[in-house]
């Protein structure tokens, strides 16, 4: 594979990946076994079942290397690695029948890839890193359950690059940090190349999931996002007048001035880095989309126990949070936020199973599908940063950071999604992502504002708290202006005209009226009975099953129907009497 790639000298070099003979490596651990998955492994399963070539099915990052790094170290790091973290070399056993399945040892087939003549050098280590990282996520379907590592070298033998794919059965983003951590410290040091004192593993995480203390907590959290989901809009981003049919597309905002900003706030109200961000987020997402209190989904890493801190496996899991920001000042704001985060991270871990059966059960009760939007994943450390107490930024050099701030735009996945926010870095430079599953949906100039707006929110706090007026100032973003026919119901901003194609395509031949509401009940549908349909547990269910992908849609809150139609549907005091009324929610509907 050929690319061309700008390696920061004064001409281009093109990297060549030329793959030679691969170098085994063998592994030996301290045990072999099997048992049953741990629940962030069931989480990850279930929604692989449904998705087998999602995006992330396969994990694909460079690994640090230094400098003077030969094969013969890489590959005896990788057998340490693999000797020290069971799941690393664990098979998965997917389907009806859920296991994993440790090996006590075996070979892995470390790639090597030539970089052919010329000097090669800690310079070219991102260029080529990334060709590496593309090479793996061109076969990726070539990934079983153990890792596949590969490496550059260049002509004098040595080591400019290392790569490697793992499945996210095996790993989360917290556990390739591990990792990535220790692959480093081997490589740089081959006295701590031991596998060490016997570690928390997978299969210790699953025994201990089991036992009834466990099993209750997990019970807790079920509760808590039971509650959560009562009450989180379908889609918290609604926007009128839009399209579907765009491209995936994501933007980065990347901001010196925002990362110093992050720190001074951070000094004055002892909050980790990634509340203050969210808040700031939560403050710009309150302001557009005219929620006070939102409810949506963030990713916990679920590593708060002690044992769980060096652990390699597969934790992560979707939880939602609720941050109530009314009138909130900004300091006050970033405090909430921490706590709130916190308390949903604490409600984290569950059976996947379990939740996607709880979940069904709300969707038909509520009448909805869940979007999960807008999704926010930290991918900073969630602790105090108060370690910045002592750093202090000037506002002009706050203000002359701001003139390097910068968006990138780059395809991605697609996912079901709507929008989505991930945290990269808080050091230096604030990276912040904002994902668009469909641009004529949420359009490239929408996210951009969003994003910008988060940034003059933290600038503007950097030199003391706002109060609630200053911080909607700071928003150059007016709230979403919604026409006519838009209703609030439910917590859900819905669009009748979409709602009403919704009776149309999954009703027909009936003839079917949506109207806000009638008699003090919001979102009543009448209809005609048909062979098909003569009851509103039938009408439900077919609203139900044609819903998904329909961004401001409910299913209707109650259904009234009758034999004939009126001359003037749309007058609902001129329908006959009904044949049957009610909400249509009956669990064997």
């Amino acid at each position: 594979m050929t690319t061309s790639v700008d390696t920061g000298r004064p001409r281009r070099r093109r990297v060549l990946l030329t793959p030679v003979d691969p170098v085994p490596v063998p592994f030996s651990g301290a045990r072999a076994g099997e048992g049953p998955l741990t629940l962030g492994q069931l989480n990850t399963a279930q929604w692989l079942e449904g998705m087998p070539d999602h995006a992330y099915a396969v994990l694909c990052v460079e690994l640090p290397v230094p400098d003077g790094v030969t094969t013969d170290d890489v590959a005896a790091t990788i057998a340490v690695l693999l000797a020290r973290h069971e799941s690393l070399r664990t098979h998965y056993a997917r389907g009806e029948h859920r296991r994993q399945v440790v090996a006590a040892s075996g070979v892995l087939e470390l790639d090597v890839c030539s970089l052919g003549e010329g000097e090669w050098g800690p310079r070219d280590r991102p260029a080529v890193a990334g060709q590496l990282v593309a090479w793996l996520r061109e076969r990726r379907g070539t990934v079983t359950d153990l890792p596949r590592v590969v490496v550059a070298t260049g002509a004098d033998g040595a080591v400019v690059a290392c790569a490697a794919a793992f499945s996210h059965m095996a790993v989360d983003l917290g556990a390739i940090e591990v990792v990535k951590r220790e692959f480093a410290e081997m490589l740089a040091d081959p006295a701590r190349r031991e596998v060490g004192p016997p570690r928390h593993q997978p299969l210790d995480q699953a025994e201990l999931e089991a036992t009834p203390a466990e099993r209750r907590r997990a019970e807790v959290a079920l509760a808590y996002l039971r509650d959560q989901s009562e009450r989180v809009p379908h889609n918290l981003y609604a926007l009128p007048g839009t399209r579907a049919g765009g491209e995936p597309v994501a933007v980065e905002l990347s901001s010196a001035a925002a990362a110093m900003a992050v720190r001074e706030v951070a000094a004055r109200t002892r909050a980790s880095r990634s509340a203050i961000v969210l808040a700031a987020l939560c403050a710009v997402l309150s302001r557009r989309t005219g929620y006070r209190e939102l409810v949506f989904p963030l990713l916990s890493s679920n590593r708060f126990d002690r044992r769980l801190a060096g652990y390699v496996g597969s934790l992560a899991q979707g939880t939602l949070v609720t941050v109530e920001v009314g009138d909130r000042g900004f300091d006050a704001l970033v405090k909430h936020t921490w706590t709130a985060v916190l308390e949903a991270s604490r409600h984290a871990g569950y059976d996947g199973a379990d939740r996607g059966a709880m979940s069904e059960r709300i969707e038909h009760e509520r009448g909805l599908k869940f979007l999960y939007d807008p999704l926010f994943n930290s991918l900073v450390p969630e602790s105090w940063s108060g370690i910045n107490a002592g750093v202090k930024h000037r506002p002009e050099q706050i203000a002359a950071a701001l003139r390097h701030t910068g968006l990138t735009w780059r395809p991605v996945h697609r996912n079901g999604t709507p929008v989505r926010f991930g945290l990269n870095q808080v050091d230096g430079r604030l990276r912040l992502d904002a994902w668009s599953a469909d641009i004529g949906v949420v359009s490239r100039a929408e996210m951009e504002s969003v994003l910008l707006a988060v940034e003059a929110v933290l600038v503007g706090a950097a030199g003391g708290d706002l109060d609630a007026g200053q911080v909607r100032g700071l928003i150059a973003l007016d709230p979403v202006e919604r026409p006519p026919g838009w209703v609030l119901v439910d917590g859900c901003w819905v669009d009748l005209a979409e709602v009403q194609r919704l009776l149309d395509d999954s009703l027909a031949p009936s003839v079917a009226r949506i109207f806000p509401a009638v008699d003090g009940r919001a979102l009543v549908a009448h209809l005609t009975a048909t062979d098909a349909v003569r009851t509103p547990e039938q009408a439900h269910a077919r609203c139900m099953a044609a819903l998904p992908d329909r961004l401001n849609a409910l299913a209707p809150r109650h259904y009234v129907v009758c034999a004939t139609a009126p001359a003037d549907p749309a007058d609902p005091a001129a329908w006959p009497a009904p044949l049957a009324a009610g909400a249509g929610r009956s669990a064997d509907a």
